[in-house]
């Protein structure tokens, strides 16, 4: 028997059934129904594979990632269902390695039609060299990444789409797993679909070279087809938004057919668009646009960036930003700001990629794009607002946590202060109630305190939570 390349890890089983249940499913259930799904289509396909368990069987930490380490397998996909009333998939991976096969995940995912919430590591408390998940931790080199199809719980849409997706979801990680790891994939129906590289100028005809295709502001919805299929509907790969840009342009790099254009797109890789005049589609060699990213449909008003500062409006909850060196467009963002958390977010600009697109340093994702059009509710100035939140008034200042809350996250004072990144909880209800001095206030509704369990340690305490500020 071949050694496998990949175990599937139905998470849960026998007397633990997963906290990812409700009415309409058991976690437990509901994963391995997943796991042995894909384990039969990895065999179809070729792909040499193992799996934890095939029955309703408890396996402890221990023994479930000593079978993951014996295996034999270079990578591990954990397969789970979430809970904690979020919507969305989650895929977490080491904080060594492991990333790229789960953006992968996650890119295939959403195109599958579940929204991903989020792509991350996480570390032990107080150990920033050691992973917090024991099925990433323990599993020595195999390559692991944890699969959170989306929310028992979900107040959206997840449980819905789970109930009649979850096949869907599973073969989307199939898909991309294959591509991932260089093994052709064919749909159940059997259509392969290639994975090996595409050639760098294909079904080049009588296109001169540096013409670009423009895409008017007017249309939300552009077909965009793989190369090699016929450009119909029914074959589209994906679909472009150009109206949410103000327009898009690409260059052309090659045509299949009359009216027919290659183009290099974020989301979608290089694909074919159907772009005849009649669809207010211009051909020319005019690049009024880098590559994929937007077309302002204004000039950026900052001329030079020395001492600006963006400030992203506290009416935002979601906004988009992006790793440096790539194009700044949806798919292929890194993570999600909230404005909305924090009463707004301050940055220092540090540079521009193109017009209204600008770097940035985040706590949560490091150095990276911002997209910030004026049309965005985005805007730039000289006043750095987050100095108006760090130096408290003159006096003491204390914050009181009430009784009716049991549990209430607190942070690292080097991390920002948002759900995965808890050192721990504190709770209130114990106590009749908690007080604690103010130390600082880094940004809006965040301040430091000191604890008796975590020691010095961020909390966010906005209004609306419960938490009260006094001078005594």
């Amino acid at each position: 028997m071949a050694k496998p390349i990949l175990i599937i890890d139905p998470g849960h089983g026998g007397n633990d059934p997963g906290g990812g249940t409700n009415q309409y499913w058991v976690e437990k259930d509901l994963a391995l129904k997943i796991s042995l799904y894909q384990y039969r289509r990895y065999q179809e396909l070729g792909v040499p594979v193992a799996i934890t368990r095939t029955t309703d069987r408890t396996l402890s930490p221990t023994e479930r990632t000593r079978i993951v380490r014996n295996s034999g397998a270079r990578y591990c996909h954990s397969n789970h269902l979430n809970a904690g009333g979020g919507d969305g998939a989650e895929v977490i991976y080491s904080i060594y390695d492991g990333r790229a096969m789960a953006q992968k995940i996650a890119d295939e995912l959403r195109k599958s039609g579940q929204n991903v919430r989020r792509i991350f590591t996480r570390t032990l408390p107080g150990n920033p060299n050691v992973d917090y998940y024991f099925m990433i931790r323990e599993t020595g080199s195999v390559i692991t990444n944890i699969i959170e199809y989306g929310f028992a719980d979900s107040p959206r849409d997840d449980v819905q789409q789970l109930r009649t997706n979850y096949l869907v979801y599973a073969e989307a990680v199939v898909k991309a797993f294959c591509e991932y790891a260089g093994y052709t994939y064919r749909t159940p129906s059997g259509k392969e679909v290639p994975v090996t590289p595409i050639p760098s100028n294909p079904g080049v005809g009588t296109t001169p070279k540096n013409q670009y295709i423009h895409l008017p502001a007017s249309e939300s919805s552009w077909r965009v087809y793989p190369v090699g299929v016929l450009p119909v509907k029914g074959n589209e790969k994906g679909f472009l938004n150009s109206k949410k840009f103000g327009g898009l342009t690409y260059q052309v790099l090659g045509s299949t057919q009359p009216h027919v254009y290659i183009i290099q797109t974020g989301d979608f890789g290089r694909v074919q668009i159907y772009g005849h005049p009649s669809t207010g589609a211009v051909i020319n060699q005019s690049n009024s646009s880098s590559g994929s990213n937007p077309a302002p449909s204004q000039p950026d008003p900052v001329d030079n960036i020395t001492g600006k500062h963006l400030h992203l409006p506290a009416s935002e909850s979601s906004w988009r930003v992006y790793p440096v060196g790539v194009s700044a467009v949806k798919g292929n963002e890194k993570g999600f700001l909230n404005p909305r958390k924090f009463g707004g977010l301050t940055y220092e600009v540090l540079g521009r990629t193109q017009p209204h697109v600008y770097l940035i340093e985040t706590s949560d994702f490091g150095r990276v794009q911002i997209y910030a059009h004026p049309s965005t509710g985005a805007s730039i100035s000289d006043n750095d607002r987050r100095r108006e939140v760090t130096t408290p008034p003159s006096g003491d200042r204390y914050l009181k946590l009430p009784s009716s809350e049991s549990s209430w996250r607190v942070y690292p004072t080097n991390k920002a202060p948002v759900k995965g990144n808890e050192v721990g909880f504190l709770n209130p209800a114990k106590f009749g109630g908690l007080i604690y001095k103010i130390l600082g206030s880094p940004q809006a509704h965040v301040y430091t305190i000191e604890t008796q369990d975590f020691g010095r340690v961020n909390i966010y305490a906005h209004p609306q939570t419960g938490a009260t500020i006094t001078n005594s």
